[in-house]
């Protein structure tokens, strides 16, 4: 499709514009040393190098690049007889890269001899010099592990809260005025809702059956009166009357009691508010986003996602 070639040729040119062109100067420089010195034209490369490497004003800043110039730069302090010179460019590079060789081929032998006796000369040095840079390599390399630990432990902490919805219920005083465990369940208290919610509705339940049978007896004993005042079923009609009435204000005084009992320890353990976690599917991101890779000298820029 068109619009992945766009974006495969934008990234593209991207890693491409973007490679430091200080590198390939740098490069290009250390070269022309090269040539001058093979050249045996030891006074440009002296300048060339020294304009590279001088400690105050020195352009070369690539480690690799300027352990190459150092060498390059000592092998023409010996060329211009000047020794004491070249071992201090060899002692800075030894310092600088412990576990570097000279290519056998690229030099004569009185430059090779001479790296090799001032490796020798200063080898308590190098060997402090290596032990520095494996604890400098240790650090680096625990601070790394850390850095990714503290990301790995930011992923799952935004991954969490991507997939959790705290939901705040707020409540209110007002229900926790109305009985049957209402103002406990809404207090998150479950089990003294129940218990209230079943004893208030068994006193309800039971005083709303009891009142028919007042009523029924009741009346049947108006009517047995009116016939024979002195009959048995008079007396058993309101004996039964009278134990339905009993029965149904205990149970409706038992029902108010508990009602209110309910509401005050409602009232009396009232929270505010709670929070609820809800979990929700975590959200698929796609698209494409800008990347940035180090290399040698630079970085590259790039694109990421799916074309």
């Amino acid at each position: 499709m068109p619009t992945k070639r766009a974006l495969f040729v934008l990234a593209t040119s991207f890693a491409l514009a973007v490679a430091s062109p200080a590198f390939a100067d740098d490069q290009t420089d250390v070269a022309k040393a090269r040539a001058a010195y093979e050249a045996k034209n030891y006074d440009d490369a002296d300048r060339r190098l020294w304009s590279m490497l001088n400690p105050d004003s020195g352009t070369l800043k690539d480690a690799g690049l300027r352990t190459q110039a150092r060498m390059y730069w000592a092998a023409t302090m010996l060329a211009r007889k000047n020794p004491q010179e070249a071992a201090d460019q060899f002692e800075k590079l030894l310092l600088d890269d412990p576990s570097f060789e000279p290519d056998p081929l690229s030099f004569p032998s009185e430059v090779i001899d001479a790296f090799i006796d001032t490796r020798k000369r200063i080898i308590d040095k190098i060997n402090a010099a290596k032990a520095e840079q494996a604890k400098m390599q240790a650090e680096r390399r625990a601070r790394e592990e850390e850095d990714k630990r503290r990301a790995a432990a930011r992923v799952r902490l935004l991954e969490k809260m991507a997939t959790e919805e705290k939901i705040t219920e707020r409540h209110s005083r007002w229900i926790a005025m109305i009985p049957f465990g209402v103002g406990q369940f809404q207090n998150g208290q479950k089990a003294l809702g129940w218990t209230f919610l079943g004893a208030e509705a068994a006193f309800l339940i039971g005083a709303a059956v009891a009142f028919p049978f007042y009523v029924y007896n009741r009346s049947h004993a108006e009517t047995a009166r009116g016939s024979n005042p002195d009959a048995d079923p008079l007396k058993s009609y309101r004996e039964r009357a009278n134990t339905a009435s009993v029965v149904n204000g205990a149970l409706n005084v038992a029902f108010a009691a508990s009602a209110v009992v309910g509401i005050v320890h409602a009232q009396l353990t009232f929270v505010p508010q709670t929070d609820e976690m809800k979990k929700r599917p975590l959200p698929q991101v796609s698209g494409v986003s800008p990347t940035v890779a180090p290399v040698q000298g630079g970085g590259v820029l790039g694109l990421a996602g799916r074309f």
